[in-house]
């Protein structure tokens, strides 16, 4: 009978291992040996840090990787003619809310779910559950995953907490406090020059990437249910109208001319109280060789609306696979997305200065150990919990109708007549909108 129990042990022991063994397989990093992949690719940090690591991958699969790094404007261009043209693309760098609509009419983008999901091809350890979900949504048309997030953005309130402190100021959790903080620095004398309450962007279409994060925070929205501009709702006016109130009442002179490089310098030389803007710049606000304010900053999540409501966007760059791609060299191409969107490559290239669309990165002990400004990372993480991908207009043409978008955002700032510019640019939007 002992004999007996011990032989249905081992049996049973037996079978766990091979079950365990079958669920947890490491991928056949080989299954491609000999195949040649080419991806285009901005040059970008994240193209810097992973770029002397291709070898590493090389060796690891026997695929060969040919990577084409240009600068931003000239990449984009490329990508699209030789897509266009269907040349010899495997892979890609594309900013979703930039392109993805277009890319996906166009048929350019190849749904990544079904090798996501296969286990001879996805590692277990590669835990798509780990990215952010508000990154995965952002990188997503139609429901179907085309991007794998390499480095995420988002916007964030950044303050003078030196003079926070010595005004007895606190940091504004609404839209209602972000106003009267504003106006209660707007005009201070520090240092003997006067400070001025905000600085934000002003410049049109330049602007609509920071001012969507009050959009949708007042509660607004880009197109409404059927898909036709929601400009004229109470809701984005009133948007628009406290952005335009706000740079024009609070902020510097010349509001409508301020790109983010104009913005970031007043913030820099020490003449704003505050300044909202893109997450990213932290590295410039930061550099005591180029910024007066270095060391005297806090960052916050975008404060509240009306209702209580934070929304602030998050954008991405991610990896994406070409649909004109061969299967096979398709296949090749995913065990490159893979490898380096694993947790080691997003830890080490947060490290290096990208910030990472995994959890795990900012939650390691290696950032953590060298964290400055942990109210930096907190609010960033916040924000990427909470944040909405559809940063820019959900259409084809999307430089068209962001141009449309900023006439009205200047008009705001020239204190003219918000609810008619707002009623005049829907109309045209709804004629323009490409979808």
């Amino acid at each position: 009978m002992r004999s007996v129990r011990v032989v249905v042990a081992l049996t049973v022991l037996l079978c766990v291992g091979l079950m365990s063994a079958t669920a947890f397989a490491a991928v056949d990093w080989k299954q491609s040996q000999g195949t040649e992949i080419r991806f285009l690719m901005n040059k970008h940090p994240f193209t810097t840090y992973i770029e002397p690591k291709v070898a590493e991958f090389e060796k690891l699969t026997g695929i060969k990787v040919v990577i084409e790094a240009f600068p931003e404007d000239q990449y984009r261009n490329k990508r699209t003619i030789e897509l266009n043209a269907g040349g010899k693309v495997d892979g890609y760098m594309i900013m979703p809310g930039q392109d993805d609509l277009h890319y996906w009419k166009a048929g350019w983008l190849q749904p990544l779910d079904g090798y996501i999901a296969d286990p001879k091809l996805t590692d277990p350890s590669w835990d798509p559950k780990d990215f952010f979900a508000s990154f995965a949504k952002a990188s997503s048309v139609e429901g179907k995953q085309i991007g794998i997030v390499i480095n995420a953005e988002t916007s964030l309130l950044a303050y003078r907490k030196d003079l926070f402190a010595k005004f007895k100021q606190k940091v504004p959790t609404t839209m209602k406090e972000l106003e009267q903080v504003a106006k209660f620095f707007h005009g201070k004398e520090v240092d003997g020059k006067k400070m001025v309450g905000i600085t934000l962007r002003g410049k049109g279409a330049a602007a609509t990437s920071q001012w969507v994060d009050f959009l949708y925070t007042f509660g607004g929205s880009w197109t409404n249910s059927k898909g036709q501009s929601n400009f004229a709702s109470a809701e984005d006016i009133a948007a628009f109208k406290f952005y335009g109130d706000l740079l024009r009442k609070y902020g510097p002179q010349g509001g409508t001319m301020l790109h983010w490089a104009e913005s970031t310098s007043s913030f820099m030389e020490g003449k704003a109280a505050m300044i909202y803007d893109a997450n990213v710049f932290k590295a410039l606000y930061e550099n005591p060789k180029e910024s007066k304010v270095s060391g005297k900053i806090g960052y916050a999540v975008i404060p509240a609306g009306p209702k209580g409501k934070r929304l602030p966007h998050v954008s991405n760059w991610s990896l994406s696979i070409s649909k004109t791609s061969p299967p096979e060299r398709q296949k090749a191409a995913w065990l490159f997305v893979q490898w380096a969107t694993n947790k080691e490559n997003c830890l080490g290239a947060l490290l290096a200065g990208v910030p990472s669309g995994r959890a795990s990165s900012w939650k390691s002990k290696e950032y953590k150990a060298g964290d400055k400004q942990p109210d930096w990372t907190a609010a960033t993480m916040k924000s990427f919990d909470i944040g909405q991908g559809q940063w820019n207009p959900p259409v084809i043409n999307v430089p068209e109708i962001r141009d449309i978008t900023g006439q009205v955002i200047v008009a705001a700032i020239e204190g003219k007549d918000v609810t008619e510019a707002a009623k005049k640019a829907a109309e045209l939007m709804d004629k323009k909108m490409e979808r």
